[in-house]
């Protein structure tokens, strides 16, 4: 696909990102990320279908920065984090859309991040009131899925871009912001490359937004139907479709 799955961290966007240690301290979120095994996550979330991933486009993308690769699991070093932030047995609060496929990620979340001392409570909600909450700040961590959209800035500057509409992260940076806003403008793809490789790095430092997968697509059909093409916006086209 070309959207992503992750979980969008609440770091400035209301007074509840600082009265959670996940939401004030990057190396909380960074403890956080280690105790997950994308790969795993992947295999028993999502049936194996799914790309592993730790960017808004996934590791098969021109726009992906090789720079920053996925990181692995590493709960000694999470545990570490935790210790020199000072932080112990952090507790926040994952809001889940009630759908099965997130709660099985949610619940799998969970377990791997309880074994570096992390309390995650699932908050199961109805999507369209967890979005109202997310654009209020009224959370500390959403897992939140983006169709994605074909050109990269699609899936950066509306939540990461300083005034992105859907920002609710509340992450503000004046280098990246800078960097995502030249490449809205800029038509030379290998340099647009350069511009995302520095907003991928910023974002993978601070992580407001901790990239998980890219789903695959699946499509169900008669074997009489002929003609179906695979896109990967996830939208069938008719055009060409033939029943033998």
């Amino acid at each position: 696909e070309l959207g992503y799955q992750g979980i969008t961290i609440n770091t400035g966007k209301s007074d509840m990102a600082q009265k959670n240690p996940l939401g004030k301290d990057a190396r909380v979120r960074e403890a956080f990320e280690l105790s997950i095994d994308r790969e795993a996550l992947v295999r028993v979330a999502m049936q194996g279908e799914a790309q592993a991933g730790n960017q808004c486009v996934a590791p098969n993308n021109r726009y992906y920065a090789k720079s920053v690769p996925i990181p692995k699991r590493n709960v000694v070093r999470a545990k570490q984090l935790l210790k020199e932030a000072g932080v112990t047995n952090p507790s926040f609060t994952l809001m889940t859309p009630t759908a099965s496929d997130t709660q099985r990620m949610a619940q799998v979340i969970q377990a791997m991040a309880k074994d570096a001392g992390f309390d995650v409570k699932i908050q199961s909600t109805e999507f369209a009131t967890a979005l109202k909450l997310s654009d209020q700040g009224q959370y500390e961590a959403f897992l939140l899925a983006w169709s994605g959209r074909a050109d990269p800035d699609g899936n950066l500057h509306i939540f990461l871009a300083c005034k992105g509409p859907l920002n609710n992260s509340g992450w503000c940076k004046p280098e990246p912001d800078e960097a995502i806003e030249k490449a809205r403008v800029t038509l030379d793809p290998a340099q647009r490359a350069k511009l995302y490789e520095t907003v991928a790095q910023n974002v993978a430092k601070d992580r407001p937004i901790i990239y998980l997968f890219h789903r695959n697509w699946l499509w169900a059909h008669n074997a009489r139907l002929t003609g179906l093409r695979t896109v990967p916006d996830g939208m069938v086209r008719v055009q060409g479709l033939k029943m033998n």
